[in-house]
């Protein structure tokens, strides 16, 4: 997952369309805007509580790797 935290969050989604219905669990709507923002902004933009972002982090791990 490290190798893409610097990766804009649209080039990520593009190549794992599959981590948009994840997001989208915590508000997370990164597939609908066109915003620039990089994979590792999400944490940042959305506010999420440490038990909310350690979710995300494990769910989005299985898919991406670590």
């Amino acid at each position: 997952m490290r190798r893409y935290i610097n990766k804009g969050i649209k080039e990520v989604l593009k190549e794992y369309p599959q981590l948009a219905p994840i997001l989208a669990e915590y508000d997370i709507n990164c597939y609908k805007c066109n915003g620039n923002c990089l994979f590792k902004d999400i944490f940042e933009e959305h506010n999420l509580s440490m038990k909310e972002e350690m979710e995300l982090i494990r769910k989005m791990s299985k898919i991406l790797g670590s």
